[in-house]
């Protein structure tokens, strides 16, 4: 096993141990759980089999895995990101609303 293939199954295995530990500690749900686990261990099969991404390689007709995984990152990367941006706005607009109402409570009472 190479160096690199050894990092990568330490790294996604110690993810998928902290991923379980998130999840103990009810910060994240079930289905969270299970694309965060999904997303580790496909990590790890990648890392320790690097070959066995060759076919989807070829069938879209790149020269090298590592251009399938840098694509596969950025597309992980860019709908985490998108996520988050929701995510984000959401609780935003749940706080202006709740500092609305604060402010608004607090001026009924003078």
């Amino acid at each position: 096993m190479i160096g690199v293939q050894l990092l990568g199954m330490v790294v996604g295995l110690a993810a998928i141990h902290l991923t379980y530990l998130y999840y103990r500690r009810a910060q994240f749900t079930k289905r969270e759980l299970y694309f965060w686990v999904i997303l580790w261990v496909i990590f790890v099969f990648v890392s320790v089999f690097p070959k066995s991404i060759w076919p989807v390689v070829d069938y879209l007709g790149l020269s090298r895995p590592m251009d399938f995984i840098m694509i596969a990152a950025f597309i992980v990367l860019f709908a985490l990101t998108f996520v988050n941006y929701v995510v984000n706005q959401r609780q935003g607009r749940k706080l202006e609303k709740l500092v609305r109402e604060q402010a608004l409570k607090d001026l009924d009472k003078r």
